[in-house]
């Protein structure tokens, strides 16, 4: 495929060959990406001489005044990504730039270091300004803010983004006014949220009714592996999501990374050991259950016997799970109350007991009710 393509044909052409279902609310991003694509492709063609130089930067910066890209916004699994991408890969333009936000913010911290050891007077406007000498567009994937280091400086770094006319395109779980929600002084990050919404055309996602979550809802999202009723059931539902090896995600944390083999549209499978018999933070487990709506957990042992380090990881995975409200159907050797019946987290994880018996209720998650 050329980059000249119309995403519209593309995305089409996607749909057509069974890569994806049709999405309203994908088509009509789609429709509003290609004219920004069109813009940004019309200015490099007016970039033939240097009056022409001139002429077309004038006319590109009034026509992006108002709007100077999107963020859009919606539930895990429903194409934001891919379709940011979709519109990176097929812009036909010389700098632009596509990077995770978590890593855009780490190896903005480093810049604004190494600026600082070198006495820069205004080191965060400096970097800023610096980090997009050579980029007219760019794309972040994921931008959700939990650190009070990275609220603190992401609207100054964002306001001279937009005051040098760079155009973003960014996808986040979170409305602009719901990120950085009950942080640690919230209000200093409140700047950066209107310059967000005043610079940016504001896009949400929806997905559409999904059948096979019709299936789930009402069954049984508890199984034990005793039992090969249980087992078959199960493993049913997994082969619904045609989750195999390959199809997986690579989650960037905060110094590794980690591949979640089984993974599809929001829908992930993970047995116990790859999530809880490897060091993990809270914030490493908060990362990973960003990406889903919907999480087949297996082979979750009895971790009374010497499993303590495991089931305080356990612990910090079904906190995490419960407080982004995602789906969790699971396969143990026990039930909820024998998981863990002794040892030095007994106490806390009596609280896990109630969540997952919570969990597993027929109105779990509980929707928000939308304003």
């Amino acid at each position: 495929m050329s980059n000249e393509q119309s995403l519209t044909n593309i995305y089409n052409t996607m749909v057509s060959n069974n890569e994806i279902q049709r999405n309203i609310s994908q088509q009509t991003l789609v429709s509003e990406l290609e004219k920004l694509k069109r813009k940004l492709e019309q200015k490099k063609a007016l970039n033939v001489s240097v009056a022409g130089r001139v002429f077309s930067k004038f006319r590109f910066t009034k026509a992006l005044e108002k709007n100077q890209g999107f963020y859009i916004h919606g539930g895990v699994g429903i194409g934001k990504s891919m379709l940011m991408d979709l519109f990176f890969k097929y812009l036909n333009l010389k700098g632009k730039k596509r990077i995770h936000f978590h890593e855009f913010m780490k190896g903005i911290h480093q810049l604004i270091k190494n600026a600082r050891e070198k006495n820069e007077r205004d080191p965060i406007k400096s970097v800023a300004s610096d980090y997009i000498k050579n980029i007219h567009v760019l794309c972040l994937d994921e931008m959700q803010i939990t650190d009070v280091a990275d609220a603190m400086i992401v609207g100054r770094v964002f306001e001279e983004f937009f005051n040098k006319k760079l155009t973003l395109v960014t996808t986040s779980n979170r409305h602009p006014r719901d990120l950085y929600k009950n942080g640690l002084n919230r209000k200093l990050f409140l700047p950066f949220v209107e310059i967000m919404v005043s610079n940016l055309n504001i896009q949400k996602l929806s997905a559409p009714l999904d059948y096979r979550k019709i299936k789930i809802s009402g069954k049984k999202k508890y199984f034990l592996s005793t039992s090969p009723e249980d087992t078959f059931q199960f493993n049913e539902l997994i082969s619904d999501f045609n989750l195999r090896k390959g199809s997986g995600i690579k989650i960037q944390m905060n110094s590794r990374e980690f591949v979640m083999e089984r993974f599809q549209s929001g829908v992930g499978l993970l047995t116990f050991n790859e999530i809880c018999s490897i060091p993990m933070s809270s914030s490493d487990y908060l990362e990973i259950i960003s990406h889903l709506r919907l999480l087949f957990l297996d082979d979750i042992p009895d971790l009374s016997n010497g499993g303590d380090d495991s089931a305080k990881r356990f612990i910090n995975l079904i906190d995490s799970i419960y407080d982004q409200k995602v789906e969790l159907l699971c396969r143990a050797d026990v039930v909820p109350e024998k998981l863990y019946t002794f040892g030095k987290n007994k106490f806390e994880f009596e609280r896990t007991v109630s969540r997952l018996f919570e969990m597993q209720s027929t109105n779990w998650p509980v929707k928000e009710k939308s304003s």
